[in-house]
């Protein structure tokens, strides 16, 4: 059978693969992806937020503000390419849960990188059930329509004849000089951006992943609801519908089952009716993994132990807000050689 020659053959079309194809197709490499339609991986089961601030000390996310630049150039060229809108800036009211949280939040007030995030501090939120504590703005909150983004991508990858929906053998993936091959595909490297699947892989699976499920309800609200992302430590976050919210999250390091929980299911509705105003009915409850690393860095770079191959992975609940960036430096290191730091690669 005659060979068919790629720049770039990538395993994996979640939310990795997909901005990484379109980067590089963007700079006239030629791709072929090769994914075999994982409804349940965390992409497709993530509700997309890019949040600056985190944690119960409201911290502000390490280089948030370089990391959301990247990404809303990524999303709105992504979009205008595919011909679909796949970012939202949506507002986010979070709640002061207690006294050493408003003590925290007084600190961040007076620190100068936090001056455009925080604003409107509210003694009596409507949205929340803790008055007498209140509620803080969050600017900089987006929403990455997640589903959207990676059905519209196999779109546009099928019309460049650029994806093939096939579960790969790693046993037929092999060396040929300074060419890869799986059958009669042809490269010149092979990129894994399997996600949490990554365990499987034998040239892999050493790498020291700290996998997470996540379970995410769809609700249908009862009441009238303006689109705002709410975070009380659990949130609530607008979807594609405006008829429908994302309830979340859960995390669960020790049972990676894909099956989702009632118990799980129940304690965010609980969570919900005590800290907010908002009820609704659960129209779909999803389960992923999260394929997060232990010391919290993606793994990106050559692997040593095949040649011709690298490895794009381990971006974790932050997936959307930092892929793009990381997505452009491989792109730069594979085309122009650029360097890629220590950090990223040492597990490689």
């Amino acid at each position: 059978m005659k060979a068919i020659p790629y720049d770039y053959l990538i395993i994996g079309q979640g939310l990795a693969g997909s901005i990484l194809s379109y980067h590089l197709m963007a700079e006239k490499q030629s791709v072929l992806v090769i994914d075999n339609h994982h409804h349940q991986s965390s992409s497709r089961v993530a509700a997309g937020m890019i949040n600056p601030i985190t944690g119960h000390r409201l911290s502000l996310s390490q280089d948030f503000e370089h990391y959301y630049a990247v990404a809303k150039q990524c999303y709105a060229s992504m979009g205008h390419a595919i011909q679909t809108e796949l970012i939202s800036f949506v507002k986010q009211r979070r709640l002061i849960r207690n006294t050493g949280q408003l003590d925290y939040l007084g600190k961040r007030l007076e620190q100068p990188e936090y001056q455009e995030i925080l604003h409107d501090f509210d003694e009596s939120p409507t949205e929340f059930h803790n008055p007498q504590i209140g509620s803080i703005g969050v600017n900089s909150s987006a929403v990455v329509d997640c589903k959207q983004l990676l059905d519209s991508v196999s779109v546009w990858l099928e019309q460049h004849s650029a994806l093939r929906k096939m579960k790969v053998n790693y046993q037929d993936l092999k060396n040929e000089g300074q060419h890869i091959a799986l059958g009669e595909i042809r490269a010149k490297a092979v990129i894994f951006c399997e996600g949490a699947a990554a365990i499987a892989n034998p040239w892999l699976n050493h790498l020291p992943f700290k996998l997470a499920k996540g379970e995410i309800l769809s609700l249908k609200l009862e009441q009238d609801y303006d689109g705002r992302l709410l975070n009380w430590g659990d949130w609530m976050a607008p979807s594609s519908s405006s008829q429908v919210v994302k309830l979340g999250s859960s995390y669960e390091w020790n049972d990676l089952d894909l099956t989702t929980s009632e118990e799980t299911a129940e304690k965010l509705l609980t969570s919900l009716h005590e800290n907010t105003h908002f009820s609704g009915e659960v129209i779909e409850h999803q389960a992923g993994i999260r394929p997060a690393s232990k010391d919290r860095r993606p793994f990106i770079g050559a692997m040593q132990n095949l040649n011709n191959a690298y490895c794009f992975n381990g971006f974790g609940s932050k997936g959307c807000l930092i892929i793009p960036f990381y997505a452009q430096l491989l792109c730069d290191h594979l085309i122009n050689d650029t360097a890629i730091s220590r950090e990223l690669t040492k597990w490689l």
